[in-house]
């Protein structure tokens, strides 16, 4: 068997457990939802989800830090791919320069504008699974998650996009034609390949 066809059917393959992965958390889910964030490759996850359940909710915690770009991108994925989206926001309105990752401050800013909106939704949906498209190439810790992962607080956490490398997210988005987005500015990171507290 060449490279080629190897690669060929490894990324089939990861689509398949994928999609296998999604249909097993929704047949055992009461409220299941999906978490995005708009970035570059966010259409190809949401792609996949809505395959499987269409009117499932999206959520989308806007951190009052978004540029432009990204508020047109998520604008034009959610009428483009008709969302069921809903959109949370930190409830002060106030913005202010992000603390540095070393500023005792920095973790109290990460609960206000992305950890707290975050519980909010699960608590006001009363979702029981979260489906996120984390990857393990994304960052040390993600290099480490389960698939299936129960929280503390009973929340079933999935990540069916694991295993998939970037070149296998860019062609299944160029398969199917979907946008790409603009780079996302994380106010809550502080560097590349840090986690923003969420998936910790």
């Amino acid at each position: 068997m060449n490279a080629g066809i190897a690669t060929a059917l490894d990324y089939q393959s990861k689509v398949l457990f994928t999609h296998h992965v999604v249909q097993l958390a929704l047949a055992n889910s009461t409220i299941p939802i999906v978490s995005t964030k708009f970035s570059e490759q966010s259409a190809v996850f949401l792609h996949i989800a809505l395959q499987l359940k269409p009117d499932i909710p999206i959520i989308w915690v806007d951190t009052g830090y978004n540029t432009r770009a990204t508020v047109k991108f998520a604008h034009e994925v959610t009428l483009a791919l008709q969302l069921n989206l809903h959109v949370y926001k930190p409830r002060s309105e106030i913005l202010t320069v992000p603390p540095s990752i070393d500023d005792p401050a920095h973790s109290a800013f990460t609960h206000e504008v992305k950890i707290e909106p975050f519980a909010r939704a699960m608590q006001e949906l009363q979702a029981d699974t979260w489906l996120s498209s984390v990857k393990r190439y994304q960052s040390a810790h993600r290099d480490s998650l389960p698939v299936f992962k129960q929280t503390d607080n009973s929340l079933l956490k999935v990540s069916p996009m694991l295993n998939w490398s970037e070149s296998d997210v860019e062609h299944y988005r160029q398969f199917f034609a979907l946008p790409k987005g603009p780079s996302c500015y994380d106010p809550t990171k502080g560097e590349p390949m840090r986690e923003c507290g969420l998936h910790l």
